[in-house]
């Protein structure tokens, strides 16, 4: 059972999807894990395990995947200069990055 919730880099590297990127394997699971979690939370599904070692087992079945924002498909808005964190516009960095993962 303990197995089945592991992902080793031998996976990773492995993994045709995420290219052998460790944090591409990471986002492609957190964002699995996100998925379920919010389809459980809506009732379309009953979970028997957790959202996390869900995600990790479709990633190491190779069931889940990656698509890439092309530039092109990008806003003009969207290709700003990253903000320097400071105490003031933290809540607005913390916005920019979620919309980096999909949030």
């Amino acid at each position: 059972m303990a197995e089945e919730q592991r992902v080793y880099l031998d996976d990773i590297y492995a993994n045709e999807q995420c290219q052998g990127s460790v944090f591409r394997a990471v986002v492609m699971m957190a964002q699995e894990a996100r998925f379920v979690n919010k389809q459980a939370t809506q009732g379309y599904i009953t979970l028997t395990k957790k959202p996390t070692t869900i995600a990790m087992y479709k990633f190491k079945e190779g069931k889940l995947s990656v698509t890439d924002k092309k530039a092109s498909d990008r806003a003009d808005s969207e290709m700003v200069a990253e903000p320097e964190v400071t105490s003031e516009n933290v809540a607005q960095v913390s916005a920019a990055a979620d919309n980096a993962f999909g949030e």
